[in-house]
């Protein structure tokens, strides 16, 4: 594994030019003297520094957001068609600069260039293009309210409005892709929005903003603070100022968001991640699903919240997947997301290394057979594709988001037992099946209680499908036009005409 980090001007220069934070169409640099250091995962080494946000910061953010949402501002009194405009130009400068953005998700998440770019950039792109056409689109309903009214006759209608100020909290396993599915929907409707990165993975946030000023969006439309979620986010989240939150994330930290919302009565949406199961028939073809299994696992280095991490496989075809199954893992190159021929890169942090490792330790403690690729010694926080095997039903491997390249696997004979296994999680993010039979596929599909499940295909998100969980996977949904319901309020008109 390559140790050495080749930087390109373009993205040394903004890592220079970034503050730390942008607010109100400037870059702005916090002097409490709190820093928070760029680390290269594939190295361990430090590329670079931002400031910190404070609470001055967050306030400053806040009312930037509010005062752009008023109703005698520019940006309030923007047509739909202008909004559709900014949205795609937004989409075209990132195609324009979709190396540099690929690279700024690289050096902070580890993951390869081809999949920051043709993956995350692409879907990014795909999203704006999406969301670009609803802004003309959006509309209420006349209602006729003359009935049992005597001789007086009413008009009613219905409009929806934009619901104001949104705290938008994103997670760093694929930051910008997630920042857009919440941006997009939000100014297609005429919100603004105050977002709040992962300290971890914030540049491209940051540059995702600083394009948008220059593509001709007004102050205060789109504000982006970095900072801890402790300090930072709580005191987004806590606000007057805002109107809705969405957030991408663990469910502790959800928890805790949706009583700040729930004391503030304001709009919210979550998205807490899962334990995805993944479902292989006798019936599966297993040229397909063996790749579609793994990397439906080990993508990301297994760091997406959809991830397929536990996989449930037939009896009948258990010994032959699970040996294919190894044989693809152990085939998989692992090294620094900048080295074109790495298909793994490492995860994004020291802790997430020893946490992932912890749960592998816990693994081989309860008697589970690993199956992993040694790797050279390096400074950088890799862990290679690992498939598990033989544990106990009871293992917290089996019942607790590991967020790393990690897939356990058991067998089975009754379907039953596993959607009984699968709804009684406390999560319901997705689910991916592996059949040729359209019965199996439809029986499975109506029987798992998840929020979206995958056929023949390992988990991805296509901007005009709805995405998100049932019980303690979250609340509401992101994408599709579904995703635009909890950006607006529905406002009522009732005129007496005679």
């Amino acid at each position: 594994m390559n140790q050495s980090i080749n930087i390109s001007e373009s993205v040394k220069e903004f890592i220079i030019r970034s503050k730390g934070q942008f607010i109100d169409g400037e870059w702005v640099k916090c002097l409490n003297g709190f820093e928070l250091p760029i680390i290269e995962p594939s190295s361990g080494i430090n590329i670079g520094k931002l400031s910190e946000a404070d609470i001055e910061s967050v306030n400053k953010a806040v009312e930037s957001s509010v005062q752009a949402f008023n109703p005698d501002s520019e940006w309030s009194n923007l047509g739909p068609s202008k909004r559709e405009r900014l949205l795609n130009a937004l989409a075209t400068a990132i195609e324009e600069n979709a190396d540099q953005f690929a690279e700024l998700i690289t050096l902070e998440l580890g993951a390869p260039l081809s999949a920051t770019k043709h993956f995350e950039v692409n879907k990014a792109v795909e999203t704006l293009r999406y969301y670009a056409g609803f802004p003309s689109k959006i509309h209420g309903d006349v209602i006729d309210i003359n009935q049992d009214m005597g001789d007086q006759h009413f008009f009613g209608y219905t409009c929806k409005e934009p619901v104001g100020v949104v705290a938008a909290i994103v997670p760093w396993n694929a930051p910008l892709m997630i920042a857009v599915w919440k941006l997009a929907p939000a100014i297609a409707v005429g919100c603004t929005v105050v977002m709040k990165p992962s300290e971890e993975a914030s540049l491209a946030i940051l540059r995702l903003a600083e394009l948008a000023h220059e593509i001709g969006f007004p102050p205060g439309v789109f504000n982006v603070i970095v900072g801890r979620g402790e300090t930072v986010g709580n005191s987004l989240v806590s606000h007057p100022g805002i109107n809705k939150i969405t957030f991408t994330g663990s469910m502790k930290i959800g928890k805790e968001i949706h009583k700040k919302a729930s004391d503030k009565l304001i709009r919210l949406s979550l998205e807490l991640g899962g334990k995805s199961p993944v479902i292989v028939m006798p019936d599966a073809d297993l040229e397909e699903a063996v790749p579609g299994v793994a990397m439906g696992a080990f993508a990301n280095s297994g760091q997406v919240c959809v991830a397929g991490s536990r996989v449930f496989v037939h009896k009948k075809i258990a010994d032959e997947f699970i040996e294919r199954i190894k044989e693809f893992s152990l085939g998989l190159t692992v090294g620094s997301g900048l080295d074109e021929e790495t298909q793994i890169g490492p995860v994004i942090s020291k802790k997430q290394q020893q946490k992932i490792e912890s749960y592998i330790d816990d693994a081989w403690k309860s008697g589970a057979k690993l199956h992993q690729k040694n790797l050279s010694k390096s400074n950088g926080f890799f862990v290679p594709p690992t498939v598990i095997t033989n544990l106990p039903r009871d293992s917290k491997l089996l019942n607790e988001e590991i967020f790393g390249p990690v897939m356990t696997i058991e067998v089975f004979e009754d379907e039953n037992d596993i959607i009984l296994q699968t709804n009684s999680s406390s999560h319901g993010l997705a689910a991916m099946v592996w059949s040729e039979s359209h019965r199996n596929i439809q029986i499975l599909a109506k029987k798992l209680r998840v929020g979206t499940v995958f056929v023949n295909t390992p988990a991805f998100p296509p901007p005009s499908i709805p995405t998100g969980g049932f019980r303690e996977s979250g609340i509401g949904r992101d994408l599709g036009a579904s995703g635009l319901e909890g950006f607006l309020e529905t406002k009522s008109v009732i005129s007496k005409i005679s």
